[in-house]
């Protein structure tokens, strides 16, 4: 995929989560929020390490890593708390809005950074 291409990638999946509504209204779409958060943040990094740094990852394995060696070690953090909380929201027993709310801030910081 190319740069806009992953940044449209993003911007689909947000529109995604708009339609599915507010998990606190619906509690069972936390666990699709919580992911499309995380494939939205996952779109977003793609965009800004293209737009930065002239290259990107084309999977999530070892993103954390790969975005250090970049020296982005601070979108490397949001990156790997966000990834561990999903885990927990997508196969523990259930996804709060707490875990929510936790996930959309770690995706907003990635995506400022992308966009920055």
């Amino acid at each position: 995929m190319q740069d806009g291409a992953y940044r449209q990638a993003a911007l689909d999946i947000e529109q995604a989560n708009d339609d599915l509504g507010d998990p606190a209204a619906k509690p069972y779409i936390g666990r699709s929020i919580i992911e499309d958060y995380w494939g939205a943040a996952f779109h977003w990094i793609a965009y800004g390490c293209q737009r930065k740094h002239g290259k990107h990852k084309e999977n999530h394995s070892q993103l954390g890593r790969f975005l250090r060696d970049l020296g982005e070690s601070t979108v490397a953090d949001w990156w790997d708390r966000l990834d561990e909380r999903r885990r927990g929201g997508w196969y523990g027993d259930q996804a709060t809005c707490g875990d929510v709310q936790t996930i959309r801030g770690y995706w907003q910081d990635i995506r400022a950074w992308a966009t920055s």
